[in-house]
């Protein structure tokens, strides 16, 4: 005699599938690391961190360092002096073990950026899990969503490279989710880490949330402080000169850096006034992302309002390379938990822009052809797509809009 399979059995079916399925991504994707050690790049950025400190440990400065490899020269630190103070514990590991320990962390904080991203949307009653979705259903969305996230451009770049930005992602993403009056800490300590955090201080003002710009003032302050009293000379070199030396970052017009600025440098003719123009249009995008921000906020979603600030840093910022848009990929994953037929649209243009590998590739100057140049400049331009839809499904955003509804903690 045959039994029917329930609705709950088939949720867990799919939960334990997609967990597979997303534990064999992961498994490649280390595989693929080890296989490719010894070429260019491969958790490069964690080697300079690791770099760096241990020169200064040696009694060298900090920002002097430059990082050696057959095929990548002359980069160096160039973080403010407290994340050297949070790295320290991986310069004092030998280098395989710092590396394994960074890579199963990395999958680590994606799992739960996500968690997140799942939980607020069930909390706010407009996702595609529906009400009091039971645990297998939740988890079911959590391994589901993770496979794209990371078999997209910006968390493989992360990874490869070993970058810290999916962590400061993390701390500032997860900052709604302190008790009210300790909200704006995480973001301060982002800040404090890497400065792209520190859009969200106007946000904060703007929308009038003066406890949370006071508390992440205070967090940035206290951090920067300790960086001080244990870095002293590392901290007068970054704050007097290094932060200044742009060119210490990359080039502007390279086609990875996927800022406003990197597609107004490429686009614009040789003279034409490209710090204006980015300027002016920086100015545009930043009132349009504090706009949404405050909408969310009224809605009583902190969540979607992080989301908005967080694109907005992507945008902004000079130099935003393919890991920096780590938010906009969390925003495709948020789309997709979304009620409605046009979350679920953005959601999936989103991921086909990230997962489109040749568009983040580093091309000579005059080599870019037409169709391909249209691809290079998508990811820059994908935070208009988000910031000019928003982050809340349609009957939300009218009701923010029209102030009907209530910001909730």
């Amino acid at each position: 005699m045959s039994t029917a399979v329930t609705a709950e059995q088939r949720t867990r079916i799919l939960a334990a599938a997609l967990m597979s399925v997303a534990a064999v991504v992961a498994v490649l994707l280390v595989v693929g690391l080890i296989s490719s050690a010894g070429t260019a790049g491969i958790l490069g950025d964690l080697d300079i961190y690791r770099g760096a400190i241990n020169y200064a440990f040696a009694g060298g400065d900090l920002y002097d360092y430059t990082y050696t490899h057959p095929t990548v020269h002359g980069l160096g630190f160039t973080y403010p002096p407290f994340s050297a103070i949070l790295l320290t514990p991986f310069a004092l590991l030998d280098s395989v073990p710092a590396k394994v320990v960074w890579t199963i962390l990395t999958f680590a904080v994606l799992i739960w950026c996500l968690y997140v991203l799942v939980r607020q949307a069930v909390k706010d009653g407009d996702s595609r899990l529906g009400p009091s979705p039971r645990r297998a259903s939740r988890v079911a969305w959590v391994a589901g969503l993770s496979i794209p996230v990371m078999a997209s451009y910006p968390f493989l770049h992360n990874l490869v490279v070993g970058q810290v930005s999916l962590f400061v992602v993390a701390l500032a993403l997860c900052d709604h989710l302190l008790p009210r009056r300790w909200q704006g800490a995480l973001v301060g300590l982002a800040g404090a880490i890497k400065l792209t955090p520190l859009v969200f201080l106007p946000y904060y003002l703007i929308t009038r949330q003066w406890r949370q710009a006071a508390v992440c003032l205070g967090a940035f302050a206290a951090a920067t402080g300790l960086a001080f009293a244990v870095l002293p000379a590392a901290s007068i070199a970054y704050w007097t000169d290094k932060l200044w030396q742009t060119g210490r970052v990359g080039r502007t017009d390279s086609t990875v850096n996927k800022s406003l600025l990197g597609t107004l440098a490429r686009q614009l003719p040789d003279g034409a006034p490209v710090t204006l123009v980015w300027l002016a249009v920086a100015a545009a995008v930043a009132a349009l992302a504090y706009w949404r921000a405050a909408q969310h906020l009224r809605a009583g979603n902190l969540l979607a309002a992080t989301l908005a600030v967080g694109a907005l840093s992507v945008a902004v910022s000079p130099i935003s390379w393919p890991h920096h848009q780590l938010w906009l990929v969390l925003a495709a994953a948020w789309y997709l938990l979304l009620r409605g037929r046009l979350p679920l649209a953005l959601g999936i243009v989103l991921f086909v822009i990230f997962l489109g590998y040749p568009w983040f590739d580093d091309y000579p100057a005059g080599t870019v052809g037409t169709l391909l140049g249209v691809g290079v400049e998508l990811p820059s331009l994908a935070v208009l797509l988000v910031l000019g839809f928003g982050l809340l499904p349609g009957r939300r955003a009218r009701d923010a809009l029209n102030g009907t509804a209530s910001v909730h903690g």
